[in-house]
């Protein structure tokens, strides 16, 4: 369930007594299960706000009991909710069709995101905080903290997971800070510090390791990474985790049992997948690479592209399989150098010169192409001259390349196979309701 909001226009609602008396309207939208439930224009959204508020209040005390929300001072309800013991059952008078019954705990988030969304917007817009004592004992300061966050709210947000971490300092308040550092700010280093600090505290949950062991795969730091990683698989078996332990095995050299990890993360003939074949293919097991091969799936969700395939075909010598993958997508997606090398070269393999030739030749006619497209682009603020330079000098080195390509298949050097993985972030915010991760209880 999402509640959204469109405050009416300044001059509707700039009236002193308005502001005052937190007679703001606005437009109400309200989702359920992803389609639109409830439209209603100028609803006074902060007396509605401060309904939902108290019973917020006191379903929290323990006193169950429905909600109801009359507009225009009428009988009729815009919001009514009928608290069951399966959940809780939604209903307004302007629409008539029945609505399923809702957990509860969806639903008071629901409403929670709604208040302090609504509350962050009177804050910038009227400078009032009508909201303040409603939210107060309803969320914790970390759950507004990243409310502000999901709501683009970065320096509030970051402003507050600091004062957490500095006043109240914690497993949950170091790690959620360090968070920030590493996926908003890009900070490694400090993200590192605190995390450092925050393993003092000898804590219970696979976050703070999972973060530092994503930290050291991008410091290359594979061994270490390993070690925070299988700790952190200890508490939780997280698919990020999962993932980087893989990806540390991969760059160790410990190829089998990066397969076998890999085989573990969920996903169907997707990139995790493919890095799974390339594992079994390093690890000398190339009847396990090529029946997953033999088995991918074109439709799965989670499908990559037939040009990355037909790149790991290459290596397991299946120069008539790369060739069909690499005709799937050939011409339809943009072509790089690395992938007109390879593609030739399977071409060449298969001694079909003259296939081969004609990729190569609209390999250059493109990169020539696309050197006269630069020449005479117009220059701004954005794209300045030596911007365009260095532009035409990496497209001449390529179109050089180019033309030599077809002397280097003839004098039989082989384009170097290119494959990279890159570590998994995640959500490893403590109290983040929208990946259901609960906040940080110290066991004793």
């Amino acid at each position: 369930m999402i509640f959204q909001f469109q405050l009416e226009g300044e001059h509707l609602n700039s009236e002193q007594w308005a502001v005052a008396n937190g007679y703001i309207e606005g437009d109400l939208q309200i989702y359920v299960e992803g389609q639109v439930y409830l439209t209603k224009p100028s609803v006074n959204v902060v007396e509605l706000a401060n309904h939902l508020g108290k019973w917020l209040h006191t379903m929290s005390s323990g006193n169950i009991s429905d909600f109801k929300y009359n507009f225009n001072n009428c009988d009729e309800s815009l919001l009514h909710f009928f608290v069951q013991e399966k959940g809780i059952k939604i209903q307004s008078h302007l629409e008539s069709y029945e609505q399923p019954i809702l957990p509860s705990e969806m639903l008071k988030n629901a409403v929670i995101r709604f208040l302090v969304a609504l509350n962050v917007e009177l804050h910038r817009t009227y400078n009032i905080g009508k909201l303040d004592q409603i939210l107060t004992g309803l969320i914790s300061e970390n759950t507004r903290a990243i409310m502000l966050l999901e709501q683009n709210n970065y320096d509030e947000s970051f402003s507050l997971f600091k004062k957490l971490a500095r006043e109240i300092p914690s497993i949950q308040s170091i790690n959620n800070l360090a968070w920030f550092m590493l996926r908003e700010e890009e900070n490694r280093d400090e993200a590192r510090t605190l995390l450092e600090q925050a393993l003092v505290f000898k804590p219970k949950s696979s976050f703070p390791y999972m973060l530092l062991g994503e930290i050291a795969l991008h410091n290359k730091e594979n061994i270490e990474a390993k070690n925070y990683l299988q700790k952190a698989l200890m508490f939780n078996e997280a698919e990020e985790a999962t993932y980087n332990l893989a990806m540390a095995h991969f760059r160790l050299g410990e190829f089998e049992q990066a397969a076998k990890v890999f085989s573990r993360c969920v996903g169907d003939s997707g990139m995790t997948q493919l890095h799974e074949v390339v594992s079994w293919l390093y690890a000398g097991h190339i009847d396990k690479a090529k029946a997953l091969l033999a088995n991918w799936n074109d439709e799965a969700d989670d499908y990559t592209g037939a040009i990355e395939i037909a790149d790991v075909y290459i290596e397991l010598g299946c120069y008539k399989e790369a060739r069909a993958q690499f005709e799937k997508e050939w011409n339809s997606h943009y072509i790089s150098l690395y992938s007109v090398s390879r593609y030739a070269y399977t071409l060449w393999q298969l001694e079909d010169y003259e296939a081969c030739r004609l990729i190569i030749q609209q390999a250059i006619q493109q990169k020539k192409e696309e050197r006269i497209d630069e020449l005479q682009r117009d220059l701004g603020e954005h794209w300045t001259a030596q911007d365009r330079d260095e532009c035409i000098i990496e497209l001449t080195e390529q179109l050089q390349t180019l033309e030599k390509l077809w002397q280097c298949l003839e004098n039989g050097d082989v384009p170097p196979f290119d494959y990279d993985m890159y570590p998994n972030g995640g959500c490893q915010l403590f109290g983040c309701m929208q990946h259901g991760n609960p906040e940080y209880e110290e066991v004793t």
